[in-house]
């Protein structure tokens, strides 16, 4: 009985191609959604706390703005005094506080002009900060002398990819009129951005861009075995007398964490809302086919009732059709979003975020009660076409035209 029924249901899905082919590109939308959440956000999640750690666990960050509303505080152009920041180093427990102002300058290599990302800072803690905290190596070069020198250090991206020529540590770059020697490019730090970037010192930087002095962010680098939030709590304290920027966000490693982890949060929260309305839709979809079914099918329906078949027989031809619909949406879905995770996977290593996908990493019985779902969602919504093809009366379905 069963087999006969399997039958007759892929004969009439094959009688309908398009049609039923248009249903399950409903299904597949939105399980293709909810597989990719599920392949990246642990690799998402992997990937950002690996950064944090590279970061290094004795960093405080200071960025103007409210912790809930960050990015609007950077971009609104707030900028700590230069020496309000420095003054945290008489905070005990505070070894180097080092203030960072940020800014886009035009370069020039070999004729080739761009504008690049620019940080800067005072070399002397900048160096240690890099070097011992983040784990940052030089590829090639040293560091420059001294602050007043002409140098600047280059991130790895910036001076292998930026320009078509490869920037070496000696060579001279162009930076808004100025003539300035390279004096090492670092390794690969694991973040495009900071990869992409052009390193100055403090003076260098304003004496040459004309801008404005002011510290857009700052990095605390703590002593060995002090309370972090106790620090924070302390430098919040000292930052709250200052008059330049009213709000501002002390992170730290856990902190940054938790922030993040909300972030993901609300993103994989908004992707399921949007994959259980594309689901619901591809729900409305495959009753609406089984219902045309129904009535293109209303005299074999009553040929069949004629010969003997039941309302149940009747009913169960028709469930098992629709829940076969919501079933093969569900595998292609799956398919196509382990698909898509994988290549999603491969931009981000070769943008320096490898990791973010991995076959080790997915719950497969996760995926298995996809398929359940996507079978009974498929049954559900065929439900009520079923229903009304097994109430057919025989004498009625044969006289349908």
């Amino acid at each position: 009985m069963l087999k006969d029924f399997l039958l007759l249901t892929f004969k009439g899905i094959r009688y309908r191609p398009l049609r039923s082919w248009l249903t399950v590109i409903g299904i597949i939308i939105g399980i293709m959604l909810v597989v990719i959440i599920l392949a990246l956000s642990s690799g998402v999640k992997g990937v950002i706390n690996k950064q944090l750690q590279m970061f290094g666990s004795d960093l405080l960050i200071i960025l103007p703005g409210e912790e809930s509303n960050i990015l609007i505080g950077m971009v609104g152009g707030q900028k700590f005094n230069y020496t309000d920041i420095t003054d945290l180093e008489r905070i005990p427990g505070v070894k180097v506080a080092a203030p960072f102002d940020i800014g886009t300058l035009n370069a020039e290599f070999k004729g080739e002009k761009k504008p690049v990302f620019v940080h800067s800072s005072r070399w002397d803690v900048l160096r240690p900060i890099f070097e011992e905290s983040m784990g940052v190596a030089i590829a090639d070069g040293v560091w420059p002398k001294d602050e007043n020198s002409n140098e600047i250090m280059l991130g790895y991206l910036a001076a292998n990819e930026l320009f078509k020529n490869k920037i070496q540590a000696g060579d001279e770059v162009v930076i808004q009129s100025k003539r300035l020697r390279v004096a090492g490019v670092f390794e690969t730090m694991g973040n495009r951005d900071d990869d992409n970037s052009f390193y100055m010192s403090w003076d260098l930087f304003h004496l040459t861009s004309g801008i404005k002095p002011g510290a857009m962010t700052a990095i605390i680098r703590m002593e060995p075995g002090y309370n972090i939030d106790l620090i924070a709590r302390q430098i919040r304290f000292e930052l709250q007398k200052q008059n330049e920027v009213e709000e501002f966000t002390i992170l730290t490693p856990v902190k940054t964490t938790a922030i993040v982890g909300n972030i993901i949060g609300v993103v994989e929260l908004v992707l399921v809302i949007i994959a259980l309305v594309s689901l619901l839709v591809g729900a409305v979809g495959i009753m609406n086919t089984m219902y045309t079914s129904v009535l293109e099918r209303t005299k074999q329906i009553g040929i069949m009732k004629a010969v003997g078949a039941s309302r149940d027989a009747i009913m169960s031809l028709f469930l098992i059709e629709s829940g076969i619909i919501g079933l093969v949406g569900g595998f292609l879905g799956i398919v196509l979003g382990l698909l898509v995770g994988y290549c999603i996977g491969l931009v981000a290593a070769g943008y320096g975020a490898p990791g973010l996908f991995s076959f080790a990493s997915i719950d497969y019985f996760e995926l298995l009660v996809i398929l359940i779902i996507t079978f009974i969602t498929g049954v559900l919504s065929g439900l009520l076409p079923a229903r009304a093809a097994s109430h057919l009366e025989p004498a009625e379905a044969l006289r349908y035209e």
